[in-house]
């Protein structure tokens, strides 16, 4: 059931709050950190205790130098720092913590200015999209194809699955198929290790689809009408019982930072009983899609949407959480949290495997 406005006065007013907050949230000064620092940098980190000891610790220490996978894990981020309008420079400077190893620094500064400018328009962006570098950060199939399905409406050849197996490529000597321009292993193992966290994080997959009726509909069935993309939740406005709180999109991404020390400590133990996938690894980053795709539909189960309003960046709709949507997403952080960590240790072990013992 659509979401029914109150009748209450000053129920316009509240809407009105709720895109005024939806518009700060994904205002163009505003970088999107998926899982936001503390989920990405725990993926590094449950990974880093699972590889200990292994030939791919040793590899992986040998790209990064002094940086750590905790650190790494956020540089795809922070490289949104750079502004191709501003002659590629970093114009961020202290607003991001997690984005400190690699500020003020020329050197490193250096290497997010040649990342961007290598990807930043290979992809062909039509007007309106982000810079490619942007968009290898997720997908946005309709959640009623139930899988990940190459070529339906919301993927594309640079989206999240593609740049997965072009960053394992890179690092595995292979040869890395446009518009990827990963020039050295220490990117590609820092896209790798960021969209293995993002690839878990279900707004970042699964996307729905709406109507003017906020009901859902089947852009790859009804035709992909511009209007109806929710851009996996960005133009989900929440509305919680205390209020407008930003957007889905953004809900996701800070849920790791409600975990408590407790709940961060556990997730090596949980990560290592996720079995590896027995298909070929060029075909796992498919088939994690195709997994948070499944979760993706818990993650929008019982939200109610609003009726579809316009605004200067879109479409937007108002969307009510259910009771108990909190402890439900708590839940599936965790999970995907452990998974993420455990398969980012399980490529990077079949990309350097340990010698077979005689």
């Amino acid at each position: 059931m659509p979401y029914a406005p109150s009748r209450h006065p000053n129920a316009l007013s509240t809407v009105a709050t709720a895109f005024a907050a939806l518009a700060l949230a994904v205002g163009p000064q505003q970088a999107a950190h998926a899982w936001g620092a503390t989920g990405h940098s725990a993926v590094g980190d449950i990974a880093a205790q699972l590889i200990k000891g292994t030939r791919a610790e040793r590899e992986v220490n040998r790209i990064l130098g002094g940086v750590s996978l905790h650190d790494i894990a956020v540089w795809p981020d922070c490289v949104k720092g750079i502004d191709p309008a501003k002659d590629f420079r970093y114009t961020v400077t202290g607003r991001y913590p997690e984005c400190a190893p690699f500020e003020n620094k020329p050197e490193e500064e250096a290497l997010m200015r040649d990342y961007v400018k290598r990807n930043n328009e290979g992809c062909g962006p039509r007007p309106g999209e982000e810079s490619c570098h942007k968009q290898y950060h997720y997908t946005n199939p309709a959640l009623e194809r139930g899988r990940y399905r190459p070529g339906s409406v919301g993927t594309s050849d640079h989206d999240i699955v593609y740049a997965l197996e072009a960053a394992r490529q890179r690092l595995a000597g292979g040869t890395v198929p446009g518009p990827f321009a990963l020039q050295t292993e220490r990117e590609a193992l820092a896209l790798l290790v960021h969209d293995l966290g993002d690839v878990h994080q279900p707004l970042h997959v699964g996307s729905v689809y709406l109507d003017e009726k906020g009901q859902r509909r089947d852009p790859d069935v009804q035709g992909d009408d511009p209007q109806a993309r929710t851009v996996g939740g960005n133009a989900l406005a929440v509305m919680g019982p205390t209020g407008p709180g930003g957007n889905l999109h953004a809900y996701w991404d800070n849920a790791p930072g409600k975990l408590s020390p407790e709940q961060l400590a556990a997730l090596p133990a949980a990560a290592r009983q996720v079995p590896a996938m027995a298909a070929d690894p060029a075909q796992w980053p498919a088939l994690w899609a195709s997994e948070t795709m499944v979760e993706a539909e818990t993650a929008y189960a019982g939200l109610q949407f609003g009726e579809r309003q316009s605004s200067l960046r879109g479409s937007r709709w108002v969307v009510t959480l259910p009771a108990d949507y909190e402890a439900r997403s708590q839940a599936l952080v965790r999970q995907q949290l452990a998974r993420a960590g455990a398969r980012l240790a399980q490529l990077l072990q079949t990309i350097w495997p340990d010698a077979a013992k005689p």
